[in-house]
């Protein structure tokens, strides 16, 4: 890997500072995504995604990803505004915010087109509560300028953990159906580009 190549992947977590060398990281919206599943009948799914969602990087090397709850879209007006109004409570808690941990080491070993899968503490916090995960991604060195996060498998979320199955109930007597899964798999790929800073002048 070129050194200035290793250098701008780290300088976006955060992990190093070098002179001139600084770079920009914004997250390319266009190519980027964010997929919830969930169950009910014990047989029939429903894929979701977010719309609206942002990420950046924070100087002591956590990407911290912010999403728009009253975003989500599953195809279904009616069930939408159901899931925003009365399962997620968006008037009340309109985000859900999620802190990821990447370390120094895989950059080390990445070569440009590279995936490596790395184990990574996250922090999610959903409804005014807060989980602690440790969860698989795939870390890939597109290029120099483009580094993209993804989900290496679908992470497995409990709504109880989030104080979120009265709103299961409610949805379940509302739907008319004998249940509905409290464990949802979401999966995500985040792509950011890196542009240099203009550094001020000496």
């Amino acid at each position: 890997m070129r050194f200035n190549t290793l250098l701008k992947v780290l300088t976006l977590f955060g992990l190093v500072t070098h002179g001139n060398a600084q770079a920009q990281w914004n997250l390319d919206k266009s190519q980027s995504e964010l997929y919830f599943t969930f169950i009910k009948a014990a047989q029939i799914g429903t894929i979701g995604h977010f719309e609206s969602f942002d990420a950046n990087v924070t100087d002591d090397g956590k990407a911290k990803l912010t999403i728009d709850l009253a975003s989500l879209n599953t195809g279904i007006d009616k069930r939408d505004n159901r899931l925003r109004n009365i399962f997620f409570d968006t008037s009340k808690y309109p985000t859900a915010d999620v802190e990821i941990n990447l370390s120094k080491d895989i950059y080390e070993r990445l070569s440009m087109g590279e995936t490596e899968k790395v184990r990574v503490s996250a922090k999610v916090k959903l409804h005014g509560k807060t989980k602690r995960l440790r969860e698989l991604v795939n870390v890939t060195l597109l290029n120099e300028k483009t580094v993209e996060v993804a989900t290496a498998k679908p992470i497995l979320l409990d709504v109880s953990d989030y104080g979120l199955m009265p709103g299961i109930q409610k949805l379940i007597d509302l739907a008319g159906v004998k249940s509905i899964s409290q464990s949802v798999p979401v999966t995500f790929r985040l792509r950011f580009d890196g542009t240099e800073a203009n550094q001020p002048q000496s």
